[in-house]
């Protein structure tokens, strides 16, 4: 690269042929009126001190307080001499003429009352939306044309704009494009950069023409700068073709298509981009595409959801969107779905690679029907039927062809529950159902060295399950008593049982895994009851209209085996058996709508101590502290008996306020690794506004394994102008 990021962007702001707004209207905005000629000239003039002279159908001389009427225009001025016949205007001291939303004042003007043309000298003006703009001499040669000499525009105050234009000279047609020369851009009359040649767009639709310049820095990337243009399709479609300049090499190119061709279309768009990878010397690139679109034949939806990349952890590190680090797989679908009262059908066809390392696990439907009838009465008795069922045709393999498989699989799962007329005080909802499940491939048997393989033996699971769930007897009682801004209480005391018993399943060791049909959430043993006792606080807002909401509640919950024990491991080697599953406890707090506090822990029967913490707090503020929040979370686990690894500390904070009078906003998000002691992410986000202006700046460090720990700072900053848009980082 011949030339620096710095001085490829000069190099362009001397060649930028034109600069447009992606999805914005102009910025210039002119509304031409009334077809020139016809109509009755009125004037008015000062009540006392007013002069007029009339020279029937010749001229008029109006002094003191003029303002002159005429179609939509408004003339005033200290002086005016009006020649009838022609319609021309020749105006003195505190000239102004408004039309519609274009309002221009100067010292002196001439001015055509049926074209609708002038020139103003020392002038000023505004025009929609919020632009100023000054001239020693503005000339408005038709209705859609102005030309400026020694000119200004911005949307700041004009007295000391915070950031202008200035040029020498330009022209300006409405609904097209402002040709502007000698141009210098500057903040607070400080030269920020020159261009002997602009080229704006003032038309009302979306125009063509190149995106403002982004620039990134980066510890590892080095300088980037994002250039794009962007290129509409009538008022439905458009594309925006973007390039990166990088002073690293890391040539990057890309495409964005979005199109919403009718009503019927909620989304439709297509992001594919490209970028040089000298680290690797390949070219690393990425895509996603979304369609969504409602009333197709039959009555179905359709949706497209499809995205993949090159190599994620590249991206990873390369791009700034946070999410990508926690993204363990990659998810594409397209499906057709009906949705009616008392049943879904939809046709999926999907595919998921779980990232496992640098290789991928695939797993697709090609396709998937499924079927669901929602729980339904059958005739009038208490019983309701529900019913899930699909046909597949999966594959699993894909990058990685560890248990690769191509086979069909077809799965019925029906239910049938009993609602009983209980007292309100207790609940009693018992309920069967039956599952069988058909695979045209199975995996071998297992042996003691010999993994297991795909065989092409078809293979037949079924299994039954039946369970009564109990809600109470529950208890209650009523405190009126206010406090903390609320009535009354109430104070419930809830248990719960669930009994489940299920069959064997036959087999089970031999069914290819894909979801959660294969790997259903079976209970560790066949007969088994879960049981917690919830005790509730329900407070009453004092306020009037106020609502009941839950202000503490506190559970317990554990599962106890009737037949078989629970198998856990414990170390490496040992094994044991217990009766009962570790206990769970859980808090929830809400005393006011603005503050919330959740934590649980988990105490373990083999451990004989908490296995699991966590905690989340979240405050929000109101009224004059709206501005305000406050997140946090924590949660660890500690060493079980026999081990040395596996404990882990992580803390996370989110917070932000106005600061400095409100003219400045403060935002971080941490992410600390108590255990450690190093912080895996930081951010820190720091910006202010004015009335015509906003600077936004980012820092950004965080550690990414690849394979090697590292830690990678970015910088971004913004610039948003009013009515221009924004410079800077993304």
């Amino acid at each position: 690269m011949t030339l620096t990021i710095r001085r490829a962007a000069v190099v362009l702001l001397f060649l930028l042929p034109s600069l447009a707004a992606e999805g914005q209207l102009t910025k210039f905005r002119f509304t031409p009126g009334p077809k020139a000629g016809g109509g009755e000239i009125r004037w008015t003039v000062a009540e006392k001190s007013g002069r007029i002279e009339v020279e029937k159908d010749e001229y008029a001389i109006l002094e003191n307080e003029v303002k002159i009427f005429y179609q939509d225009i408004q003339l005033q001025a200290d002086k005016v001499t009006l020649n009838l016949k022609t319609r021309d205007a020749s105006a003195e001291g505190h000239v102004v003429v408004t039309q519609g939303p274009t309002r221009i004042t100067a010292d002196t003007a001439v001015f055509n009352l049926d074209s609708k043309t002038g020139t103003f000298f020392n002038a000023t003006g505004i025009m929609d939306p919020s632009l100023y703009f000054s001239g020693s001499r503005i000339e408005k040669v038709d209705e859609t044309t102005y030309r400026l000499e020694d000119g200004i525009f911005t949307s700041c105050d004009l007295d000391r704009p915070a950031w202008s234009f200035h040029v020498r000279s330009a022209e300006i047609k409405l609904d097209d494009y402002a040709h502007m020369k000698d141009l210098s851009f500057r903040t607070r009359g400080v030269p920020i950069f020159w261009a002997p040649r602009l080229i704006w767009p003032t038309k009302r639709d979306r125009t063509r023409g190149f995106l403002i310049p982004r620039l990134l820095f980066s510890n590892r990337f080095g300088q980037r700068l994002e250039l794009g243009y962007f290129l509409p399709f009538g008022d439905s479609a458009d594309a925006t073709i973007s390039a990166d300049l990088n002073t690293k090499q890391y040539w990057g190119t890309g495409v964005t298509v979005r199109y919403v061709p009718s009503p019927d279309v909620k989304i439709g768009e297509l992001t594919a981009y490209a970028v040089r990878d000298p680290e690797a010397r390949t070219q690393q690139w990425k895509y996603e595409y979304q369609h969504a679109q409602d009333n197709l034949p039959g009555g179905f939806r359709g949706v497209i959801d499809i995205r993949d990349f090159s190599n994620l952890d590249f991206f990873r590190v390369y791009d700034r969107d946070p999410k990508l680090h926690t993204l363990s797989n990659i998810y594409s679908s397209a499906y057709l779905t009906k949705n009616r009262p008392g049943y879904s059908l939809n046709v999926l066809a999907d595919r998921r690679d779980l990232i496992l390392g640098t290789d991928r696990q695939r797993y697709e439907q090609l396709p998937s029907l499924q079927f669901r009838m929602y729980p339904q009465r059958v005739a009038s008795s208490p019983l309701y039927f529900s019913m899930e069922s699909s046909a597949s045709h999966l594959r699993t393999g894909g990058v990685v062809r560890t248990g690769a498989a191509d086979y069909e699989r077809a799965d019925i799962f029906p239910t049938l529950a009993l609602q009983l007329r209980t007292p309100p005080w207790i609940s009693i909802r018992p309920q069967i159902s039956a599952r069988q499940t058909y695979y045209s491939s199975s995996l071998s048997e297992a042996g003691l060295s010999t993994p297991q393989t795909t065989v092409d033996e078809s293979l037949n699971r079924f299994y039954a399950q039946g369970q009564v769930e109990v809600v109470g007897p529950s208890v209650s009682r009523i405190f009126n008593r206010g406090a903390g801004g609320f009535s009354r209480f109430k104070h419930v005391i809830e248990p719960r049982f669930r009994y489940l018993y299920t069959t064997n399943v036959d087999e089970q060791d031999r069914v290819l895994r894909f979801d959660t049909v294969d790997s259903p959430f079976l209970p560790l043993v066949r007969d088994s009851v879960e049981y917690s006792l919830t005790q509730r606080l329900i407070g009453k807002e004092s306020a009037p209209g106020g609502s009941s909401r839950e202000v503490v509640s506190f559970s317990l919950r554990q599962t106890a085996a009737l037949s078989k024990k629970f198998t856990t491991s414990a170390g490496s080697t040992l094994t044991t058996e217990q009766k009962f599953t570790p206990l769970v406890a859980s808090l929830h707090v809400n005393p006011y709508q603005s503050i919330t506090l959740d934590a649980s822990a988990t105490f373990g029967n083999l451990s004989h101590q908490i296995d699991q913490t966590s905690l989340s707090a979240n405050l929000v503020g109101t009224g004059r502290l709206s501005d305000k929040y406050l997140g946090l979370t924590w949660f660890s686990s500690f060493l079980q008996p026999g081990q040395t690894t596996g404990d882990s500390s992580q803390v996370r904070i989110n917070t932000g306020s106005l600061l400095a009078r409100d003219r400045i906003r403060a935002d971080v998000q941490l992410n600390f690794d108590a255990k450690e002691g190093t912080f895996l992410e930081q951010r820190y986000l720091i910006g202010g506004n004015g009335s015509c202006w906003g600077l936004a700046l980012e820092y950004r460090r965080y550690l990414v394994y690849t394979p090697e720990k590292k830690s990678i700072s970015n910088i971004g900053i913004a610039v948003t102008l009013k009515n221009v848009g924004t410079i800077g980082a993304k």
